[in-house]
């Protein structure tokens, strides 16, 4: 891989997952990296919670630190 063409989703040895939600427009609500052997309830996680305006488009970002399977929890202050 070139550096120049590298992103941070590019990371080796990390995986990437995705929860749609209720959305039918395939925009992510939530999504994870973590390294290849994390656990959903490992506290390692780095999840982002995605807002969109009524017109679809992403609008706001989060980000935090924390498990997979808690992920609604972690931002329900956000939502």
């Amino acid at each position: 891989m070139e550096l120049k063409n590298g992103f941070y989703r590019d990371l080796p040895y990390w995986k990437k997952v995705y929860d749609y939600g209720i959305r039918t427009d395939g925009q992510p609500v939530y999504r994870g990296y973590a390294t290849i052997n994390a656990l959903t309830d490992d506290l390692t996680w780095i999840i982002f919670f995605s807002k969109y305006n009524d017109a679809g488009y992403l609008s706001e970002e989060y980000c935090l630190e924390g498990a997979w399977e808690d992920r609604v929890t972690l931002f329900a202050g956000f939502a």
